[in-house]
C-alpha cells in the first residue's frame, strides 16, 4: 500500500487514515517512542471518535487540538498537535496532524509496520 504524508505551509505533516489504522498507528508509535500524553489524548479521541467528531464540527470544523505536557514540548517529544475527524463514503478518517520536530524515520517505520510499504512526503 502506498501512503502520501503533506507537508503544509508551516511543515506539519498530515496523514489520513482509515480509524482502525490510525488507532493502530498510534498504538506503535507509542511503543516505539514511550507514551506521552499528546498520545495518549490522541488515541483516547479516535477510540471515542463518534462523541468527538459532533464535538469537533460543532465547533471548530472538526480539528481539535491534542492537550500536551509543556515538559514533553520543550524536549521536543510532541508528536501529535491535532486531530481532525471526518467521514467519507460511510467511512470513519482521522487526520493526525503532527508536530513538525516528529522523526521522519520515527513516522515511516510506524507506517511500515502497518503495511505501508510506499511513504512519500509532498508539500502543498
Amino acid at each position: 500500500m502506498k501512503i502520501t504524508i503533506v507537508l503544509d505551509l508551516a511543515r506539519y505533516p498530515h496523514i489520513s487514515l482509515e480509524r482502525d489504522y490510525a488507532l493502530r498507528f498510534i498504538e506503535v508509535i507509542m511503543r516505539k517512542h514511550g507514551s506521552t500524553r499528546d498520545l495518549e489524548e490522541a488515541k483516547r479521541i479516535i477510540l471515542g471518535f463518534d462523541e468527538y467528531y459532533s464535538i469537533a464540527h460543532k465547533k471548530s470544523n472538526g480539528y481539535l487540538v491534542v492537550i500536551k505536557d509543556p515538559a514533553d514540548s520543550l524536549r521536543g517529544r510532541v508528536i501529535v498537535h491535532k486531530v481532525k475527524l471526518l467521514t467519507e463514503h460511510g467511512k470513519k478518517i482521522v487526520e493526525l496532524i503532527l508536530d513538525r520536530r516528529a522523526p521522519r524515520e520515527l513516522i515511516i517505520s510506524s507506517l511500515e509496520e502497518l503495511g505501508f510499504t510506499e511513504v512519500e512526503f509532498t508539500s502543498i
